[in-house]
């Protein structure tokens, strides 16, 4: 490799952070509350302010454990056959969601300007 190689991976390298710092001070805002959906229809909505746990109820006679604590949202336990859903990381930020594919099941999180729920998936020039 040549020095100009070292130079242009060092740029690409600095374009990149910098484009993900951008994004985690503009985009990554605090949420408010969670929206629970299940086969794309609302069946609760929860503070993440106040710690909880809910049993929600899948199409399959299944079940997912969602438990809110400490502003942040955690799907704990559920019986679906791969259990993906319980290895996702905890959500507290807006448009962080948490899905259950078996189960139907997506967890959202809102925040409490409308704007900011939307927020891109990435930036593009």
């Amino acid at each position: 490799m040549k020095k100009q190689d070292y130079i242009l991976i060092g740029v690409l390298l600095f374009v990149g952070i910098a484009l993900l710092a951008g994004y985690r001070i503009f985009y990554h805002t605090p949420g408010d509350q969670v929206e629970i959906t299940i086969d794309g229809e609302t069946y609760k909505t929860l503070p993440l302010d106040k710690d909880t746990t809910i049993e929600i109820p899948a199409e399959d006679g299944g079940s997912n454990t969602l438990t809110i604590q400490d502003g942040y949202a955690d799907m704990t336990q559920a019986n679906c056959p791969d259990k993906l859903c319980i290895k996702q990381k905890k959500i507290s930020h807006a448009g962080e969601t948490l899905v259950c594919l078996p189960h139907k099941v997506v967890v959202k999180v809102l925040s409490a300007d409308p704007d900011k729920d939307d927020a891109p998936d990435s930036v593009a020039y």
